[in-house]
């Protein structure tokens, strides 16, 4: 296994276009049915071909199925060569129970693929790049989204060959300056230090999310990366939404007191909030995790195309 301090080189996923095959998986916690086969509906009429898990699979308390099977899922998913990418239909709780399983795949028999979810799934986003030096996608869990949503989610996949450099106009400077790094990160609670999939120790621009969250757990997430020795590395803060974090707190904990506590984290560089993604939004940008990048101002520059050409 590849060290978490030296990430292999990184690996781009091929471009997606209509026509191809997608897969739907659920790693994590269950979704509905009737929201699952609405999202195949949404795929099928934008003009792609859905591959369905031909192995058994049945609901296990408040997963979709259980840690094996899941597992198996995310194996056939990203093996089957027909696939061009991978969607995950809803996060909750249940990525980090998958590894014991996936210690027992050949992995060298995977394909880099268009790989998309956030949330609980940001533990194997990381874990990807640790293990497969993969570029993977913190974007939107397509079974939890509207149609509208959905197409648009489509659309940015589809002109992820033309992203280099974009502004994120929409972001609001915390503090100013520019810097370069490996853009790493998403829900903020899902975050390791340590272990398989825990953040690289290099240069970092960290996005951040979360949701449903007491404040004062937020400032002890973050303080929990200072004191791992993070604050060497994070090079840039992007942050995008808090939904609902410190709404029924009975004292409430300032977020001026975060806003300290990521100065800490982050001692000189850029740190940018209100960007968009994370929990509770209707669009959500994609984010390439694993891409280096250089942030100035509210400019974000690729260093690398985001897919292969």
């Amino acid at each position: 296994m590849t060290s978490k301090h030296h990430p292999p080189r990184l690996i781009l996923p091929p471009p997606l276009k209509r026509g191809d095959t997608v897969a739907l998986i659920l790693p994590a916690s269950r979704l509905e049915e009737d929201f699952y086969e609405a999202s195949l509906k949404a795929f099928r009429e934008e003009g792609f071909f859905v591959a369905t898990f031909p192995g058994k699979k049945k609901r296990h308390r408040f997963f979709s199925a259980a840690d094996e099977d899941r597992a198996k899922e995310l194996n056939w998913a990203l093996t089957e060569p027909g696939i061009n990418a991978v969607f995950c239909c809803r996060g909750g709780y249940g990525s980090m129970r998958l590894l014991p399983y996936l210690h027992k795949f050949n992995l060298k028999k995977w394909r880099p693929k268009i790989f998309v979810g956030y949330s609980d799934v940001c533990f194997l986003h990381q874990w990807l790049s640790n293990r497969l030096g993969w570029l993977s996608f913190h974007g939107p869990l397509v079974g939890q989204i509207s149609k509208t949503a959905l197409v648009n989610m489509i659309e940015e996949v589809l002109r992820l060959p033309d992203r280099k450099a974009e502004v994120w106009s929409e972001c609001r400077l915390i503090r100013k300056g520019q810097a370069e790094g490996r853009l790493v990160g998403g829900n903020l609670s899902m975050l390791q230090t340590s272990g398989e999939a825990a953040l690289p120790r290099e240069k970092l621009i960290l996005a951040l999310e979360d949701v449903n969250e007491y404040h004062y757990r937020i400032d002890r997430m973050i303080w929990a990366l200072i004191h791992a020795g993070y604050s060497r590395f994070v090079k840039g803060i992007v942050l995008g939404s808090f939904h609902q974090c410190g709404k029924v707190e009975k004292n409430p904990f300032p977020w001026e007191w975060i806003r300290e506590s990521l100065e800490q984290l982050c001692p000189d560089g850029p740190i940018l909030e209100a960007a968009q993604f994370g929990h509770g939004l209707k669009v959500q940008r994609l984010l390439p995790l694993g891409m280096k990048l250089r942030l100035k101002g509210k400019e974000f520059r690729w260093q690398r195309p985001l897919v292969q050409s």
